[in-house]
């Protein structure tokens, strides 16, 4: 599959909360190119994301903050922003970031605090007033929400599979699903299934079977790609794999089910874009009558054509020919004359 795969890069910052103790994977890898958004270590930071990268700015003077709703630096944050940071009776002192345990202020006087952070592997101590390695801290800073850094209606990639996502609503986080094709993160949108980089493909129904009849070390369709599929074990008390692990087939390989290995394409029926994993720039359409063909690019259809008149297309040769059962009748008769030349 494609460059993506959000269960193993991203599997620690994708929960709903967690310790900012330890810096994080870049955030924007699941956000869409232009969203704006709190640093999730700092009360006076802000992300913009673009091309999955994070760009930070850094809010300074008399408006020393990042409000997520408003997107403005301002003088002050409410007490649910968990940014309860005051220079009061700390004039030229250092304070520390309530939001990491790199973080901190420099009080220049009561009114103004001004942001700065340790370098990579120290944590800020504020008894000592300096920075100090991670491993001489005991720093455990809060955790946080998503909605607690990013305005209501904003939504955001999931590793819950390939059609869900989060949304921030009312404060609160949701786990949405696609009605149909699969989340794009870089979009921010439901887009067709082959456009998106994602192997957490969501399970079919009964993917292993039911309890009555559960598919034991069985290869299953996934039905998401044409040559993808689940593999369900056998579990110790006999009922169907919960969890079955996906792979797919080679380069220009489509999984049958029947058969249960990976074979030529022409030979499975398969409705989902027939463009995936292939190599070569025109394919078979899965429409009824072999006339149709797809214009491939970089594994995604572009569009689809027709064979004009009587002709079909013939996959093999990647053009339109002669009626395919003429032309396999001539195959197996040229097989059969060079099979009894070489008889004689």
């Amino acid at each position: 599959m494609k460059g993506r795969n959000l269960v193993n890069c991203l599997a620690l910052i994708l929960l709903a909360n967690f310790a900012t103790s330890q810096r994080v994977e870049d955030i924007c890898q699941l956000f869409s190119d232009g969203t704006v958004l709190r640093d999730p270590e700092s009360c006076s930071r802000s992300i913009t994301c673009q091309d999955a990268k994070s760009t930070y700015t850094t809010c300074s003077g008399s408006t020393p903050f990042f409000n997520k709703d408003t997107l403005k630096c301002v003088k002050t944050l409410d007490d649910s922003d968990g940014c309860d940071v005051t220079c009061a009776n700390s004039t030229a002192k250092f304070i520390n970031d309530p939001k990491s345990c790199f973080g901190y202020y420099y009080c220049a006087d009561e009114q103004t605090p001004m942001y700065g952070k340790c370098a990579a592997g120290q944590h800020f101590n504020g008894t000592t007033q300096s920075c100090v390695w991670t491993q001489h801290s005991t720093c455990t800073a809060a955790s946080f929400d998503y909605c607690s850094i990013i305005k209501n209606g904003v939504s955001f990639d999931s590793n819950l599979g390939c059609n869900r996502y989060y949304e921030c609503t009312k404060g609160a986080l949701v786990d949405s699903t696609c009605k149909s094709g699969y989340y794009d993160a870089r979009s921010g949108a439901c887009i067709s299934k082959s456009l998106v980089h994602c192997d957490a493909h969501p399970y079919p129904t009964n993917v292993c079977g039911t309890a009555k009849s559960p598919k034991i070390n069985a290869y299953v369709a996934d039905g998401a790609t044409c040559h993808g599929y689940f593999y369900c074990t056998q579990t110790s008390d006999g009922s169907p794999d919960p969890a079955p692990k996906w792979g797919h087939c080679g380069d220009d390989l489509f999984f049958d089910a029947t058969s249960q290995i990976c074979t030529t394409p022409i030979k499975v029926a398969c409705s989902e874009d027939r463009c995936q994993g292939r190599t070569i720039p025109f394919v078979l359409s899965a429409t009824k009558g072999c006339r149709n063909y797809l214009r491939c690019s970089n594994g995604v259809t572009k569009d689809e054509k027709s064979c004009a008149g009587n002709l079909f297309f013939d996959e093999e040769q990647g053009s339109c020919g002669r009626d395919l059962k003429i032309r396999s009748l001539l195959k197996r008769l040229s097989r059969s004359i060079l099979y009894i030349s070489q008889q004689n």
